[in-house]
């Protein structure tokens, strides 16, 4: 560069040869600092083309080009393979429609353990909605399958003559497609409720609900949980079902508490004996029966399949009579749920006192 010439320069015209030493020692340090730094910048380069240059593209597929911009897309996809998981939740995965087989595996199971009654719940209109009531059904069979539903196809195939006593082969065939509500269409669930509201000395119905007031006064999962705790207590003491042979299953991950308003809040325990006691011997039947929560109940287990189509066609009906009175809002529709043509009608609209739930952040000071 310039400067070493400069100093070359000096030397060639002073032929100073005292001054060669400490110049040439000058001219050294300065070279040896040039090439450093030359060396850092290429380490730097280097790194830089190992990090950028091969960037995973699909699965096996590299690109040779240099990137100075990596998507976040490719970046999830690259950890996600590193980590060798699927990028994809399981959750937002479509869910199977289960067999008549598995849907009916545990209630045969707990039949044979001598729990004749078993209590399917299961609610329509959760945290999904921010309109309408919170509505929970209960359901229980009356008879065993044996009686009225061929489970495997060569039982269907072969004794379908002898089931024809209690339900017609339309009704079974209808039966035989009782599934999650979410994976059957309006016609299909139509239809069930249709059979089991038609055969009463075989299914044993209850129905609750909240109201949106309700929902707003102590929140959605206590209003609930009410919900399940009264469609189970109104269907057992309508139909008079011993509790030893009780077993109820309620969809999600919690289990109500029953027979909450006859037994009074007290802070000694051995006088909450005595009252559950006295409860028992006034009414002759034991403290309690079993109550377990089963998340996806309603996809895996025939009775809580059976109490969410209930609920939702219930449901759909109480939406309709709204949808009736206030048709700007499109209840029919929607049905309630937080989609986005509900929410710009509320923005556009207005919110309704006793229809929308006012609590919730959609409608909160609409």
């Amino acid at each position: 560069n310039y400067s070493e010439l400069l100093l070359l320069q000096i030397i060639y015209e002073e032929n100073c040869t005292m001054m060669l030493y400490p110049i040439k020692v000058i001219l050294f340090s300065t070279l040896l600092e040039i090439s450093t730094i030359h060396a850092f910048n290429q380490a730097a380069v280097a790194q830089f083309r190992r990090r950028h240059q091969k960037i995973v593209v699909g699965d096996g597929e590299r690109s040779s080009s240099l990137s100075h911009y990596q998507h976040p897309a490719t970046t999830q996809l690259r950890l996600a393979n590193k980590r060798r998981v699927t990028p994809t939740k399981r959750s937002r995965q479509k869910k199977k429609r289960q067999s008549l087989e598995t849907l009916t595996e545990l209630e045969t199971d707990l039949h044979a353990r001598g729990f004749c009654y078993v209590i399917g719940c299961d609610d329509s209109g959760g945290a999904g909605c921010v309109a309408g009531p919170v509505v929970v059904a209960s359901c229980c069979l009356l008879r065993p399958y044996s009686s009225f539903l061929p489970i495997t196809s060569s039982e269907y195939s072969s004794d379908s003559a002898v089931f024809e006593s209690l339900v017609s082969a339309s009704a079974m065939d209808t039966l035989r497609n009782v599934n999650d509500c979410k994976a059957l269409t309006v016609t299909q669930r139509q239809e069930i409720y249709d059979v089991v509201r038609s055969h009463q000395d075989i299914f044993a119905i209850s129905v609750a609900h909240r109201s949106p007031k309700e929902i707003d006064d102590i929140n959605l999962t206590r209003a609930t949980q009410l919900a399940f705790a009264e469609s189970i207590e109104t269907l057992v003491d309508k139909y008079k079902l011993p509790f030893e042979e009780i077993y109820a299953i309620v969809d999600g991950k919690v289990s109500p508490k029953l027979y909450a308003s006859q037994r009074q809040q007290s802070t000694d325990a051995s006088k909450e004996e005595e009252q559950l006691e006295t409860y028992s011997e006034q009414q002759n039947v034991p403290n309690y029966f079993s109550v377990r929560p089963y998340v996806n109940g309603d996809a895996e287990v025939y009775t809580v399949a059976l109490a969410s189509i209930i609920a939702r066609v219930e449901r759909d009906s109480m939406m309709q009579k709204i949808h009736e009175q206030h048709p700007l809002y499109g209840f029919a529709d929607h049905s309630g749920y937080g989609r986005r043509d509900h929410i710009e009608a509320i923005h556009r609209l207005g919110s309704i006192e006793g229809v929308h739930r006012m609590s919730f952040k959609q409608v909160k000071g609409r």
